[in-house]
């Protein structure tokens, strides 16, 4: 089949005006009109965490959003804030507390596909051996930084963004 070029340039420009026009969402009620770009590197004395959970919460009272990204194999979490479906990259300045949570994983964890072929006992048993082998685990990231009340990472994004380096030492931590 042959297309005319009248034909690829029409459906070329209704492409891009779709993609311009999802682009200029209107942003919802209560969303920060100004986001900066912001990183958080997580280190345990001195490797990277990866697969850490990192939740900004503002200092100054409740937001209607939530700032929040997973720290990858580099250990950066590149913080994204969301407000219901509506998600952009970056953050708004301002002075954070940092919630911090990372669960190892297993090295006996199984895929969907395998799980499917269980009884529920043998799902049962396997999740009491998961449960008990994260147990046994050593956990990066203090217990105490996944709670609001006790974290004691406080982080300052500036007007221009940037990045910071939250380093966990036994028993001290430093944010950089």
């Amino acid at each position: 089949m042959k297309l005319n070029k009248k034909y690829i340039i029409t459906v070329m420009f209704l492409f891009v005006l779709a993609v311009q026009t999802g682009c200029q969402q209107k942003l919802p009620d209560g969303f920060p009109a100004k986001l900066v770009p912001f990183e958080a590197k997580l280190t345990h004395n001195g490797s990277p965490v990866q697969g850490a959970a990192v939740s900004f919460l503002l200092e100054s009272g409740n937001s209607p959003y939530l700032v929040t990204a997973y720290t990858n194999a580099g250990s950066v979490a590149k913080m994204e804030t969301t407000m219901n479906v509506f998600s952009q990259t970056g953050v708004p300045s301002g002075i954070y507390t940092a919630v911090i949570t990372h669960t190892p994983e297993s090295p006996s964890k199984l895929s969907n596909a395998e799980l499917s072929k269980m009884s529920n006992e043998e799902i049962t048993a396997y999740t009491k051996k998961i449960e008990t082998e994260i147990a046994a685990m050593p956990h990066p990231v203090p217990k105490e930084w996944g709670n609001i009340k006790t974290t004691p990472v406080k982080i300052t994004v500036p007007e221009k963004g940037g990045s910071v380096t939250i380093e966990i030492t036994d028993p001290k931590t430093f944010v950089q």
